[in-house]
């Protein structure tokens, strides 16, 4: 059955069951033994949030200029702009001893000062909490609301009059249950997409439900197993894109004085759909994040993702995707972070019907460098290269090729 918004929010209907609020000593499942070189503290140049009531309020505004080489991602005849971005975001959370709650906002807004139909203004509003049952139990819900602009170089939006803008709604609520070395955790969500313009084939309802069962070997080490399904109801007509994901994926959790710490799950996801003639289409399904701590100074990040996702183009019902990334964090100085990362992936396109012939395959390479110079408690100084590589072979062969170079001041209230 494919439920609504609507129909969540209505029936609040509240799955399984969650984590618990319990000491490091008795939890074999929490993690955090090892710290990233991007949180460690440093008293002298960290920001102070405000404190108002039971609450910590944080917030930052970040003044920024970009340079972008290829603006609207063509692979010919490019066009190169200069960019203001102004990003303010602030954030309340709870300091209760029991119980949380987390509200906030951010807005993005990027005004191009040549290309003015490129200029967008994203923002984000949510909302987290947690209701600490007992010990061993609580549930969850979060909430958010927003607008989020695609980069030019996604499938969706290359070629287009304008980038693809999407107003969304989400929630889930959900629950974790611990007994000793037994966890079980669920969650049930919806997502309503709402694409602007002629981006409207796009408009859907996402509906999941996910379950995990984990048993701590150690304290170091867990084993899990999961399920989770998603329904695709599109509310265009002229092609049904209706339709559901079903993956099943065993991983593991982990903390090890190596030091590493992190999390694989790897299994396979069956995407369904509802139109007559169209083939399921598998695919191996990986979600994993792992970190390693080489010294205190520097953090390596390893990411990796492999699913079926919508590309956002008529002529394929869904893609098959990979993702893989690198990261590395250094602490130069004490108030000088820099960060060097590069990843890569491709789309492979499932044709949508009435598209027999179509045949495509993107392949990307993307890699980042950059760094923060802290000047004080109050503000910092970012700066920054990243450069963007889009492959796309197929019927049509063509490259892309973006460039952009940043510099901006992020200044802590």
């Amino acid at each position: 059955m494919k439920l609504g918004l609507k129909h969540l929010l209505l029936t609040t209907a509240l799955v399984g069951v969650l984590a618990p609020v319990a000491s490091a000593q008795d939890n074999p499942f929490l993690r955090g033994r090892h710290v990233a070189v991007t949180d460690r503290a440093q008293p002298e140049y960290d920001p102070e949030p405000i404190q108002v009531g039971s609450f910590n309020i944080a917030s930052n505004l970040l003044a920024a200029a970009e340079f972008n080489d290829n603006v609207f991602g063509t692979p010919t005849n490019t066009v190169e702009d200069t960019i203001i971005r102004i990003r303010p975001e602030v954030v309340a959370t709870s300091t209760w001893s029991v119980h949380a709650l987390s509200v906030g906002a951010n807005v993005d807004h990027r005004e191009y000062t040549g290309e003015g139909s490129e200029t967008s203004t994203d923002y984000n509003l949510f909302a987290n909490g947690r209701l600490d049952a007992t010990r061993n139990l609580n549930f969850t819900a979060n909430a958010s609301t927003g607008q989020s602009t695609e980069p030019r170089y996604e499938p969706g939006s290359q070629g287009s009059p304008e980038p693809a803008q999407n107003q969304y709604l989400a929630a889930d609520i959900g629950a974790t249950f611990r007994s000793d070395r037994l966890l079980l955790q669920a969650r049930v969500g919806t997502r309503d997409n709402d694409y602007q313009s002629f981006y409207a084939q796009r408009d859907s309802v996402e509906t999941s439900v996910s379950g995990r069962v984990s048993y701590a070997i150690s304290p170091d080490l867990a084993v899990f197993g999961e399920v989770s399904q998603t329904d695709y109801e599109y509310d265009q007509s002229i092609i049904n894109r209706d339709g559901s994901q079903l993956a099943y994926r065993a991983g593991v959790s982990f903390e090890l004085s190596a030091p590493f710490r992190g999390e694989i799950a790897v299994g396979q996801v069956t995407d369904e759909r509802d139109a007559p003639g169209v083939a399921d289409s598998e695919s191996l399904s990986l979600d994993a994040a792992v970190y390693w701590f080489p010294t205190q100074l520097t953090t390596l990040t390893f990411r990796g993702f492999a699913g079926i996702t919508d590309p956002g183009i008529t002529e394929a019902l869904s893609a098959d995707t990979q993702r893989y990334s690198v990261r590395a964090d250094h602490e130069l100085l004490r108030n000088v972070l820099l960060f060097g990362e590069f990843g890569f992936g491709n789309y492979k396109f499932n044709a949508a019907p009435g598209f027999p012939l179509f045949d495509r395959e993107d392949k990307f390479f993307d890699a980042a460098v950059g760094a923060a110079y802290k000047l004080n408690k109050h503000a910092r100084v970012e700066v920054g290269y990243r450069m963007r590589t889009n492959d796309t072979s197929g019927v049509t062969s063509y490259d892309i090729d973006q460039n952009v170079i940043s510099v901006g001041l992020r200044v802590f209230p």
